[in-house]
């Protein structure tokens, strides 16, 4: 009788670990199913949320190729200030890009294309850049300075290797939580003949640029007294100090040198020739430069601005009576 009551202890101390052991397998079971679950629903989120930044990116990467391959196609219709302003909008879009693919750079997702997009594009910015470089230096309008290591035909290579690769690239995410496939990248403006396109414009009557380069202002010290136009009265003094701004009225890069000469009534000559290069529609001060002038002299001041190398069609002058009041010593 004792022995058929310790089995039966025995027997039902089994089924108890039997149902312990039960519940504890559906218990880890169901966290596993629960945190596997999580886990889809994470890189779902992420997935798709990536898919909405990529997409963005992607989509004006692309608005951004058609934009570039039309301006080289036809922009020999366009006058030389509205060429001008497309080509610097390409050129700030190009900025924001690198802004914009950053935000993807992290998390990093499995497989890690967000990687690859980043890569991709930053590369691609350069490719651009050095195009649109290549254009605006045979325009002779400002524009980005290209990678010192490309050249346009690597550029144009590179963008075309980058859409292939992420062509294939694009597909990683379709068998992932949210079956992402991302937009492809067009190749339209690594298709050009950008040269060719280049020596179109180039023969554009309403490219051809028109040079205007003006003297803005001239700031002499010691501060003249009131004086007839282009006169300058002094008060004594041994010195006197010369400053010229000078302003590019087109949009084209301009070389510009400036000349000052005083030439006294008696007494020897002095010169100074300056040079600059102006950004389309920039202006710039030169330093200013010292005249030594006694009290009493009479002189002529000629202030003188032309294009390096000279062209007389350039120049732009203008000249001043000088007088250096005596000084009332003696």
């Amino acid at each position: 009788m004792a022995r058929t009551r310790a089995h039966r202890r025995r027997q039902s101390l089994r089924i108890v670990v039997a149902l312990v052991l039960t519940f504890l397998v559906l218990a880890f079971g169901r966290e596993v199913s629960r945190s596997a679950h999580q886990l889809k629903s994470a890189r779902l989120s992420e997935n798709l949320t990536f898919q909405s930044l990529a997409t963005t990116v992607l989509v004006q990467e692309n608005a951004f190729d058609a934009r570039l391959s039309s301006l080289l196609s036809t922009g020999s219709g366009l006058t030389r200030p509205a060429f001008a302003v497309q080509l610097s909008s390409l050129e700030q879009d190009l900025s924001l890009w690198r802004d914009e693919v950053g935000l993807m750079a992290t998390p990093v997702l499995s497989p890690d294309l967000n990687v690859t997009l980043v890569r991709d594009t930053q590369t691609r910015v350069d490719d651009y850049d050095t195009v649109l470089s290549y254009v605006a230096k045979a325009l002779d309008l400002s524009g980005p300075s290209a990678p010192a290591t490309l050249s346009l035909g690597a550029a144009q290579l590179s963008l075309s290797a980058t859409a292939a690769s992420w062509g294939q690239d694009r597909h990683l995410l379709a068998n992932a939580p949210g079956n992402v496939t991302l937009v492809a990248l067009n190749t339209a403006s690594a298709q050009l003949n950008v040269p060719q396109d280049v020596a179109t414009l180039l023969a554009s009557p309403s490219l051809t640029p028109t040079r205007a380069i003006v003297i803005a202002a001239i700031q002499v010290q010691p501060a003249p007294f009131p004086a007839p136009p282009l006169s300058l009265l002094l008060a004594p003094t041994t010195t006197m100090q010369v400053q010229v701004a000078v302003s590019n009225l087109r949009e084209i890069l301009q070389p510009v040198s400036l000349s000052m000469v005083l030439q006294p009534v008696d007494g020897a000559t002095q010169k100074v020739t300056l040079t600059q290069t102006l950004a389309p529609n920039a202006s710039y001060a030169f330093v200013a430069h010292t005249f030594a002038v006694v009290p009493g002299e009479r002189a002529t001041l000629s202030v003188s601005v032309n294009g390096v190398p000279p062209q007389s069609s350039l120049a732009h002058s203008r000249t001043y009576a000088l007088s250096v009041s005596p000084s009332g010593a003696g």
